[in-house]
């Protein structure tokens, strides 16, 4: 993208540019010897504003462009990407491609999906692209960064160490074309805000967190001054945190942390896992694996949403699907692949939004439901083994005594098999993660051992 293009404020949109690239791409390769491909090209900027301790720390822009191509040759399969785009050099590149593809073994199951899959895809705005984003400019860019710092700065007074305030915002154009049949564009934006704040603590401790906002649509909507008052107000919780003895509480674990818990949770339900004996799920379809108030449903049509699309990455049209129904198994992650390998329907290899059903009480009513009870902030490392279910995270929280957060932990851990954790869920909350495709509330377990 030129500079002229971002001075005059024109709207150029890149999709059509990429499907013709990819197109050709796919024929370069048919020509080449392969009986079927499929190719993926790309064009995104990024810009980027971070002030540090009142100095500017990085002003960052950048644009990029590449191609990826998926081939299908005498029942081999091979996956190639280049970013050298040149007529010359994408020749060479599906030569290539289509030769060290031939030399590889043969794979019966690796195929394009079936054409009936391609049917039915909706055309309807899902609010991802602002076509006003020229219009986002590096002074405004500047602005919110510089507000979060100077929100946060003000907030955290004279314990703060270091005072970070960020500003991005992006775009991207993108093009999907099978040979047998498919051919589809995509185009985003997505801008954000974000502060992080580090306190001294009397024992020495450098406490840090942060907080952030986010937006598909115009930038000015980001509650830039909430960003930089939050963050500070959270770093500043930590100080004072003790390495709690081992307890066994009921655990409240925030909106933006369950996502760490909520993976190794879902991991074990892909194809691949299922097809590698890898899964403690495997044989758990329509049966409870959750207590019956978990309801998921992965929905494609979240307007605004951040994983909302009209298809997936191998062009299967998105379809609203059920994960999890009162605590039942609904679905698994199956692509045309491992759909072919264990003579599964495909039912797209991952998600877009997962929606939970919400509950009726904020975060202040979950804590008060369990009046002494163990606030989890964050997870700290840890794994999660999805051939047992078996995981094991460090945290760091608070502890709530009389439904109220009182005094800041760490040094903990928390040990569990994932078949039998989820059936301890008592309550979500209803304060959905907005900054994630996986929108996760706040969630109320029945008591369980936590390691000091």
């Amino acid at each position: 993208m030129n500079q002229e293009i971002e001075e005059t404020g024109a709207v150029q949109d890149y999709c059509e540019e990429m499907r013709s690239l990819a197109a050709q791409v796919c024929e370069l390769a048919t020509r080449a010897g392969a009986q079927n491909a499929t190719a993926s090209a790309g064009m995104s900027r990024s810009r980027k504003v971070v002030v540090r301790d009142g100095l500017i720390e990085e002003v960052k822009a950048s644009t990029s462009r590449g191609i990826s191509i998926r081939v299908y040759v005498d029942g081999r399969y091979g996956a190639h990407s280049t970013t050298d785009l040149t007529s010359t050099s994408l020749e060479r590149f599906v030569s290539r491609a289509v030769a060290m593809t031939r030399v590889l073994m043969p794979d019966e199951h690796r195929a394009l999906p079936d054409p009936s899959l391609y049917a039915g895809r909706k055309s309807d705005d899902l609010g991802v692209y602002d076509r006003n984003h020229t219009a986002w400019t590096a002074d405004a860019r500047m602005t919110r960064a510089r507000a979060a710092h100077d929100a946060a700065k003000s907030a955290v007074g004279d314990h703060g160490l270091s005072v970070m305030g960020a500003a991005s915002d992006g775009v991207s154009w993108s093009a999907l074309v099978n040979t047998n049949g498919f051919s589809d564009v995509e185009r985003f934006t997505s801008a954000g805000v974000s502060a992080m704040v580090n306190v001294l603590d009397p024992s020495g401790k450098r406490p840090s967190d942060w907080f952030d906002d986010s937006t598909r649509m115009n930038p000015e909507t980001l509650d830039v001054m909430t960003v930089g008052r939050t963050a500070a107000e959270r770093a500043l919780a930590q100080i004072g945190a003790v390495e709690a003895k081992s307890m066994s509480v009921p655990l409240i674990v925030e909106n933006r942390a369950i996502g760490r818990l909520l993976g190794g949770f879902l991991s074990p339900l892909g194809g691949y896992a299922l097809d590698q004996k890898r899964s403690c799920f495997a044989t758990s379809i329509n049966t409870q694996i959750a207590a019956d108030c978990l309801d998921i449903v992965d929905d494609p049509f979240v307007y605004g949403g951040w994983g909302s699309s009209h298809f997936d990455g191998e062009g299967l049209t998105a379809r609203r699907q059920p994960l999890i129904e009162n605590g039942y198994l609904r679905r698994f992650f199956i692509d045309t692949y491992y759909g072919r390998k264990l003579a599964m329907q495909p039912t797209g290899g991952g998600t877009f939004n997962l929606r939970f059903r919400l509950g009726h009480e904020n975060l202040d009513a979950l804590m008060k439901r369990a009046g002494r009870a163990l606030f989890i902030t964050s997870f700290l490392g840890g794994n999660s083994n999805g051939t047992t279910g078996d995981f094991s995270h460090g945290l760091r929280g608070f502890l709530v005594e009389d439904g109220v957060c009182t005094t800041p932990v760490s040094g903990l851990n928390l040990s569990g098999n994932h078949q039998e954790f989820w059936k301890k869920l008592v309550a979500l909350g209803n304060d959905p993660n907005p900054g994630s495709a996986t929108s996760c509330p706040s969630m109320l377990f029945d008591a369980m051992p936590v390691a000091g």
